[in-house]
């Protein structure tokens, strides 16, 4: 069974939001690493080429250990394409950075825990969206849903009046029951 929840739009926006996170995240340690920033051009080019790779992965909600497992694998790869891009500003001559080429042992550290930490925060987003779709479509859509597919409602007993005018005297007619009791409580003095 396929959950209402996971239409092209969520696709669409899940899938965004996931690249563009892996996207700055890389491009943001290759930055840090180079001293160059990259071309405008190459990072719409990357999160629109992450983003597809990740629509194939996100038809349903995932848990923690998925997201952060891709975003981990997404790091490496990128650390590779930013590293054959040549760097904004930079001249043609110097080429693709470098130094961002070989990752050494602290920048692999940074990498996996900037993946940990990003995943985690994705992953509680996703939780958080999940379930406030479903709140609303539970809540809003289905009673709509009942509302609409069910439009008709049948009409409710009318309501039985005693009309007052064909009663003698009213007051008698609600005080016929009425019990009335006057005095204090009798006390026994025992004697």
């Amino acid at each position: 069974m396929t959950d209402p929840l996971v239409t092209p739009v969520t696709r669409v926006v899940r899938a965004a939001i996931f690249a563009v996170v892996a996207v700055t995240l890389s491009a943001a340690g290759h930055g840090h690493v180079t001293g160059h920033g990259l071309p405008v051009s190459v990072l719409l080019l990357t999160c629109t080429g992450t983003a597809a790779v990740t629509w194939a992965f996100i038809d349903r909600q995932r848990g923690a250990l998925f997201i952060v497992g891709a975003l981990a694998a997404m790091q490496p790869v990128l650390h590779v394409w930013f590293g054959l891009v040549p760097a904004a500003g930079a001249h043609a001559e110097h080429g693709g950075g470098t130094a961002a080429e070989w990752p050494t042992v602290s920048m692999l550290a940074a990498h996996a825990l900037a993946a940990v930490l990003c995943g985690l925060w994705l992953w509680a987003g996703e939780r958080a969206l999940f379930t406030l779709l479903r709140a609303l479509y539970t809540r809003i859509f289905l009673p709509l849903l009942l509302v609409y597919t069910h439009p008709c409602v049948p009409d409710p007993a009318p309501f039985a009046r005693t009309d007052l005018a064909r009663v003698a005297n009213p007051t008698q007619t609600l005080l016929r029951h009425a019990v009335a009791r006057r005095g204090p409580p009798a006390i026994d003095f025992g004697i």
